[in-house]
């Protein structure tokens, strides 16, 4: 690995750390192609099982670069810190590097946003569909997803990734406007809606028609940051959300 990539992998692997929602319980992808990994039955995750097996995934952003400067964030604009980025074959090598000396089973990937939601997902996207269809990765991936991105990138990426995910950050409209003035709550809402109708429209297709493709077979899941504007929150309604993540 050369310097400039291990360098890379540093600052944007401890970037990554403050995102909790990288669970992967509930993947069903087989290995059918004599590809490489499998995330079948109990899937992967970051953490220990009950059994007391470890397991693990490389779980970094693609970059640390973004236009906003939301108060909670260490990727923030405004922020003194060094900026990185990887670039989509950079992730992929390191990806299919890693698993075949064992040190991982799958990528968790997130990112800040440059330029613009779409463009930072297309992106993200093409990371797992390089794995997939170039190296027959069968390891289970799990996609942040931009909030804001076009429905045609969410279905894309629920074609690659076994989980997808979009943080509601924020519990209440007003705390988002008081913490990250320059975000939109409907451009979180708007792709988790999306998810939650195709995830149901592939369950439906797969009792229908035996090779239908399978659709973020994991779910969906989200986090958010509760006590950072002193309001409580009693009651939060998401749309079909398949595990979440509360940062006290």
């Amino acid at each position: 690995m050369s310097d400039a990539i291990s360098e890379k992998l540093k600052i944007l692997a401890d970037a990554a750390k403050y995102d909790v929602s990288c669970s992967s319980s509930g993947s069903k992808r087989k290995n059918d192609n004599k590809g490489l990994g499998d995330a079948y039955g109990s899937g992967i995750c970051h953490t220990y099982t009950e059994d007391g097996r470890c397991v693990s995934l490389l779980k970094i952003l693609l970059t640390n670069f973004c236009i906003y400067d939301c108060a909670y964030c260490v990727t923030r604009r405004s922020n003194d810190i060094k900026r990185v980025a990887f670039t989509v074959q950079e992730v992929v090598d390191l990806t299919i590097n890693f698993y075949r000396r064992n040190y991982i089973e799958g990528l968790f990937l997130s990112s800040g946003i440059f330029k613009n939601a779409d463009y930072t997902m297309e992106r993200l996207v093409r990371v797992a569909k390089k794995l997939r269809t170039e190296h027959k990765f069968n390891g289970y991936i799990h996609l942040k997803s931009i909030p804001g991105a076009s429905d045609e990138l969410m279905q894309e990426a629920g074609l690659y990734a076994d989980r997808l995910s979009v943080n509601i950050e924020i519990p209440t409209e007003q705390g988002l406007k008081l913490l990250a003035p320059e975000k939109d709550r409907k451009d979180m809402i708007g792709p988790m809606n999306y998810l939650k109708g195709a995830i149901v429209k592939a369950e439906d297709e797969r009792k229908t028609l035996r090779h239908a493709p399978l659709f973020a077979p994991a779910g969906q899941s989200t986090q958010m940051i509760i006590g950072a504007t002193g309001n409580r929150t009693k009651t939060l309604c998401t749309p079909r959300i398949s595990s979440i993540r509360v940062l006290a």
